[in-house]
């Protein structure tokens, strides 16, 4: 079994949690990881048993496939760039830094032709 190495990977702001993004030849992943609300209140709940078996960390991934995506756009703002990508009939926007945005977008158009 090999690992695959990412082509491009950075820190990005997805849907207002931090996440780290790497996108493959085949498919763009994210994760984003917080404290969970739901399970600090069971833990509170079960006197802290339910936070042992547990912890109290959720970590999401997500991943579109690169043939799902249609289009892929920019979109300034003073501080840093959004790198929207569409697909599936839905947009995911990464906030980048100005300078990182033109290399995501670059990737990512490189990969759909």
């Amino acid at each position: 079994m090999t690992i695959e190495q990412p082509i491009h990977s950075f820190t990005s702001h997805v849907a207002g949690k931090n996440a780290r993004v790497s996108i493959f030849p085949d498919r763009v992943e994210w994760s984003r990881s917080g404290v969970s609300a739901g399970k600090v209140t069971a833990g509170l709940l079960t006197g802290g048993l339910s936070m042992l078996a547990t912890g109290v960390r959720n970590k999401d991934t997500e991943m579109i496939p690169v043939r799902a995506i249609t289009s892929v756009s920019t979109k300034k703002d003073m501080l840093n760039t959004t790198v929207n990508v569409l697909a599936s009939g839905s947009v995911i926007g990464f906030r980048v830094s100005h300078s990182e945005a033109a290399k995501v977008k670059s990737t990512l158009q490189g990969l759909m032709v």
